[in-house]
C-alpha cells in the first residue's frame, strides 16, 4: 500500500490543473440524454421455461438495433461463461453487433466485502476474456458490482490507483430504476403462467421507470440547473428484454436522445469517473446532493412488492 500512496501523492499535484481543464470544459453533452448500459453479460436472473440466454441477448440486441440506440456497453463477468461455456455465444453476438464490452470483475465481486488485492485479481482475471471477445478495442470501462466502490478510503483510493494504473474509466451510474427486481417474479409467474400477474409486473416496471426518470432530474435540476447526459443501468435479464421495446419508447417520450457512455460521460459530472487519478469525489446524483447537505426526492422501493408476487 505504501507503494499505491506514493503515487497518489504524486497525483494529487495533478489535481488543481486537471480541474481547471473540466471547469473550463462546462456542460459536455446536452440535456435529455441517456447512455444505455447492460450489466452481467453472458447471464442474469433466471430464465422462463424454454429461454435461452442467447434468445435473451438476440432480443435485446434486435431491439436496440431497432431503436437505433448507438453502440451500446455491455459489462461482462467471466464467471458466466466458465460456468456455462455456451453463453460465449452471448459475447459474440453482442460484439457481432458492433456493441463493445466492458469489465464487471470476473466473479461479480463486492469490494464492500472483499479485500482490496483480491477485487484487483479478480478483476485482472477477466481480462483475458475481454481482450479475446474485443479483438484490439477498447475494452478499458469498469463497472462496479452492487455500485460497490469501497467501504473505507484505502479501498476506495487504492482502487482508483489500480484503475489508472490498467487504463480503466468508470461507468457510472446516474439512472436506474432496479430493473433486476423484476426478472425473477417475472420467471416465477411464466412458470405459473399466470398472464394477469405478468401483466401486473410490466404496468409496475414502467411506473418504476418513469418515477426514476423524475427523481434523477429533480436532483440534476436542483443541483447544477440543467440535466446532465444520463447513464442508465440495464440488466440482461428475460423480462428485461420482454420490456425493453416499451422502455425506450418512455424514454423517447420524455425527451430523451439516446448517445453512447463516452458521450455521455464528455460531461465534467463524470470527471472522477474518466480520470481515476483525480481524488475521489462524487460520482453520483445522490452522492452530490449529499455533498451539498440537499435532501433526496422521495419515490417508490418495488422490493416488497416483487418479492410477493407469484409465490
Amino acid at each position: 500500500m505504501g507503494t499505491r500512496v506514493g503515487v497518489r501523492s504524486r497525483w494529487r499535484a495533478l489535481v488543481v490543473g486537471v480541474c481547471g481543464f473540466w471547469l473550463a470544459a462546462g456542460i459536455g453533452a446536452g440535456a435529455q440524454q441517456i447512455a444505455i448500459t447492460f450489466d452481467d453479460l453472458p447471464a442474469h436472473g433466471p430464465l422462463p421455461a424454454g429461454e435461452t440466454r442467447i434468445e435473451v441477448a438476440n432480443k435485446v440486441i434486435r431491439v436496440l438495433e431497432r431503436a437505433h440506440v448507438p453502440p451500446t456497453y455491455g459489462f461482462v463477468n467471466g464467471i458466466g461463461v466458465e460456468q456455462h461455456p455456451e453463453t460465449v455465444a452471448v459475447l459474440a453476438a453482442w460484439r457481432a453487433a458492433g456493441f463493445p464490452l466492458g469489465n464487471h470483475t470476473w466473479s461479480h465481486m463486492n469490494l464492500n466485502q472483499q479485500s482490496l488485492r483480491e477485487f484487483e485479481q479478480d478483476t485482472e482475471k477477466n481480462e483475458g476474456l475481454l481482450e479475446s471477445q474485443m479483438q484490439g478495442a477498447d475494452w478499458h470501462w469498469f463497472r462496479f458490482p452492487y455500485l460497490a466502490e469501497g467501504d473505507n478510503m484505502e479501498k476506495q483510493m487504492g482502487v482508483r490507483v489500480f484503475f489508472a494504473e490498467h487504463g480503466y474509466r468508470i461507468a457510472a451510474v446516474t439512472m436506474s430504476f432496479a430493473d433486476y427486481e423484476w426478472n425473477e417474479p417475472y420467471a416465477r409467474c411464466e412458470a405459473k403462467h399466470d398472464g394477469k400477474a405478468i401483466a401486473g409486473l410490466e404496468r409496475s416496471y414502467l411506473q418504476a421507470a418513469g418515477e426514476d426518470i423524475g427523481y434523477r432530474r429533480e436532483m440534476s435540476q436542483k443541483l447544477y440547473g440543467r440535466d446532465i447526459p444520463y447513464v442508465l443501468l440495464m440488466h440482461i435479464g428475460a423480462f428485461d428484454a420482454r420490456m425493453l421495446p416499451r422502455l425506450l419508447r418512455l424514454y423517447q417520450s420524455r425527451g430523451f436522445t439516446f448517445v453512447t457512455l463516452e458521450a455521455a460521460e464528455k460531461d465534467s459530472f463524470y470527471k472522477y469517473d474518466v480520470d481515476p487519478k483525480l481524488l475521489s469525489g462524487p460520482d453520483t446524483l445522490e452522492g452530490a446532493m449529499a455533498e451539498k447537505q440537499l435532501a433526496l426526492p422521495g419515490r417508490k422501493d418495488y422490493g416488497a412488492e416483487l418479492e410477493a408476487v407469484c409465490k
